[in-house]
């Protein structure tokens, strides 16, 4: 079985500063229980899904995942952030706000933004985002890949594909401008997400994403 915490030199060496801090890591977990994860998604007319304006689907109730898809979101959120991104005293959220299960139909699509900087509940400070791709096949011309924008907002630096089984962790900040590319492919784009925050007494400006382009 191989994890994320199993070489955290190896892992830490491949971190990435630009354009803003993340880490891609790819053959996270056992492919097995990714598959059971991508098997067990709920369909699009779920009842329990949060709908968005852009398309986007979200769970809001950490009581209703699904089996593999609540056990892949428990060992997400034992990721060693400190380790991993260098952000000290980093710590999950085991209620899941915001996170959890994100699915994006084709013709969804998330536009340029900011992530909140605080939790509206809490005051807790985001840390760092990680993002779990299940889908077994995303063909190259599918679209859904995770840009990277420089800190103006003003160029897409970097496009991650939404590959099987990558784990993509993140630091969230005010230059971390980020998107999801239009899904243009016959499946929906399927990602487990959790975030990380830290107990901090710096003013906080952002209690919701702030859109460039789209409304979130």
């Amino acid at each position: 079985m191989s994890t994320i915490t199993a070489e955290p030199e190896a892992l830490v060496a491949g971190r990435h500063e630009f354009p803003f801090p993340h880490l891609v890591i790819d053959h996270w977990a056992e492919p097995e229980l990714v598959r059971a994860a991508e098997a067990e998604w709920p369909r699009i007319d779920w009842p329990f899904w949060h709908r968005y304006d852009c398309g986007k689907l979200a769970t809001k109730d950490p009581l209703r995942f699904p089996p593999a898809c609540a056990e892949l979101i428990r060992r997400m959120l034992c990721l060693r952030i400190g380790e991993l991104l260098g952000v000290e005293e980093a710590f999950g959220d085991w209620n899941c706000h915001a996170a959890g299960l994100h699915a994006m139909p084709t013709g969804s699509s998330l536009g340029l933004h900011l992530d909140s900087d605080h939790h509206p509940q809490t005051g807790w400070r985001r840390a760092a985002n990680a993002v779990l791709y299940l889908n077994r096949t995303w063909g190259p011309d599918w679209g859904g890949e995770f840009e990277l924008w420089n800190a103006n907002g003003s160029e897409c630096l970097k496009k991650i594909a939404p590959a099987f089984n990558r784990l993509v962790l993140f630091a969230p900040s005010d230059i971390a401008w980020h998107a999801v590319a239009p899904v243009r492919g016959p499946e929906t784009r399927k990602t487990l997400t959790v975030f990380f925050w830290c107990h901090d007494d710096d003013e906080s400006v952002r209690c919701r994403p702030q859109a460039e382009f789209v409304a979130q």
